[in-house]
């Protein structure tokens, strides 16, 4: 679905004076990358292979973006580590099981292009240099075969396999790229600032390899409007503040999908930052409750963006994780820093948990009819001990805590905001588009940016593995612009 991004989000086009005025600059390459994690260090890969000019502009102390929180999965269809498994996968099966998966077109040109490149252009590539995966595992999402494949070393490992192929003098570190010069409808450079003051640097070819815009909740609520403020929280990387983003709409770029967000159904508040989150094990072993007093998903699949957005769409955007004296035990923690950890008591303290001595107590506490919870947390319970049947609990999943034992608790699951699959439109050569179709010319966009790949990937949904999508736009960019400034 094309979203005039102009409307949207309330940005004025390049024709505003609000991108950088064009006139001599401090100095010229050949191509501009902004953006120093994997889809800008792949583009860096494939234009140093080419021998072109170029320099890559990182705002941070240090290379990597978000691939440095990433997990490190990727997905890949007919690798050696599947065929290795016995499991029999290609671009056919990925692209008959792709619309229930994420709600994509599985005639999308950009998704073609990821289903049949997927592991000659980023699995081997990779390889090449020395990356490495654990056997594949299934998707939590969906999909029936294991595709999922975990870098040995997660995502960190993956930032240092790219950083290794780019000579450390391309990159500039503590740059800041603060606007994007236009002249007429041709983009021509990037106006940048670092400790030593503002710079500006021409270029044939820019390429904007920043990331999602997540951190501006603003712009997850203009999309989402029926979701209350307090409910969502960050589970994406500290820089993806939507820089890139914005300054590619100031330029007139068009985007595609911007509703595509990927959601965690996962975490908690953070007493210490109620927009951060925090974790525990207990949040896959304990119910989760509407408003309703009911349940509506599989608690085991934490991890799939199809609960997440069932969470998303729960009345009222509210749930309930309920457990009982068994959360006096668990520890919550930050993922980026689990040396900070919480008690139950701690949130409770913190206005975050309620806690009843009795489940028809709790439930008058938190607004959920007593009756219709109890039904529901008796059914869960005889579930787990294995006197009836769960309607939401797959295979796979263990059954879960019994809750029997007062006091009886209950916590706000937040809406994990995760992951841009909706961007800057792009062709099949990374090429950043307007409104019209046609490219804005001299600028290209790879990564979360451009939402994976392209703008028009998926469809609702994500899925697990989009760093192997990250990838193989950041080479894509990377070639074309390498072309174009020859």
């Amino acid at each position: 679905m094309f979203v005039p991004a102009l409307l949207l989000l309330g940005c004025d086009s390049g024709d505003s004076g609000d991108t950088a005025p064009v006139g001599s600059v401090d100095e010229r390459v050949g191509v501009v990358v902004v953006g120093a994690g994997p889809a800008g260090l792949a583009a860096a890969i494939e234009l140093e292979a080419a021998g072109a000019d170029y320099v890559v502009l990182e705002r941070e102390a240090e290379v990597g973006g978000a691939g440095r929180y990433a997990g490190g999965l990727m997905m890949f269809t007919g690798s050696s580590e599947q065929e290795a498994s016995g499991i029999a996968d290609g671009p056919d099966t990925l692209r008959a099981e792709w619309h229930e998966l994420t709600g994509g077109d599985p005639e999308d040109p950009w998704f073609l292009r990821f289903a049949d490149d997927n592991v000659v252009q980023v699995h081997d590539w990779l390889a090449g240099f020395g990356a490495s995966w654990d056997p594949p595992k299934l998707d939590p999402s969906g999909g029936a075969l294991p595709r999922i494949h975990p870098l040995t070393n997660g995502g960190q490992g993956l930032v240092d396999v790219l950083a290794a192929q780019v000579p450390g003098a391309r990159i500039r570190l503590g740059a800041t790229a603060d606007e994007l010069l236009v002249d007429g409808d041709r983009v021509v450079g990037v106006a940048w600032s670092d400790a030593d003051g503002t710079h500006t640097l021409g270029a044939e070819a820019v390429i904007v390899a920043t990331g999602g815009f997540l951190r501006q909740l603003q712009k997850v609520r203009e999309l989402y409007p029926d979701t209350p403020d307090e409910v969502l929280l960050y589970a994406s990387a500290p820089e993806a503040d939507g820089a890139g983003f914005d300054m590619l709409l100031a330029a007139g770029a068009a985007t595609q999908n911007l509703q595509a967000i990927g959601f965690y159904a996962h975490a908690h508040a953070d007493p210490a930052d109620p927009h951060e989150e925090i974790v525990s094990p207990a949040v896959a072993l304990n119910p989760w409750l509407n408003l309703e007093g009911r349940r509506f998903a599989d608690e085991w699949q934490v991890n799939s963006f199809h609960v997440g957005r069932t969470r998303m769409d729960q009345p009222g955007a509210s749930v309930w994780l309920v457990g009982d004296a068994s959360l006096l035990e668990t520890e919550y923690f930050r993922p980026s820093d689990a040396g900070t950890l919480y008690g139950i008591t701690q949130l409770e303290a913190a206005g975050i948990a309620v806690s009843g001595d009795t489940l028809g107590g709790l439930a008058g506490d938190i607004g959920v009819p007593a009756e219709t919870m109890i039904a529901t947390i008796d059914t869960w319970n005889d579930a787990v001990l294995g006197l009836g049947e769960d309607p939401y609990r797959t295979e796979l999943a263990q059954p879960g805590n019994e809750l029997a034992t007062p006091p009886y608790f209950a916590v706000p699951l937040g809406v994990s905001v995760a992951k841009n699959f909706g961007g800057v439109d792009t062709d099949v050569d990374g090429r950043v588009l307007r409104a019209d179709g046609a490219p804005l010319e001299g600028v290209w966009a790879a990564g979360e940016v451009s939402g994976m790949a392209g703008g028009s990937l998926v469809g609702d949904y994500g899925f697990t593995g989009s760093l192997t999508a990250v990838v193989l736009s950041g080479r894509v960019a990377g070639r074309s612009a390498a072309a174009a400034a020859e």
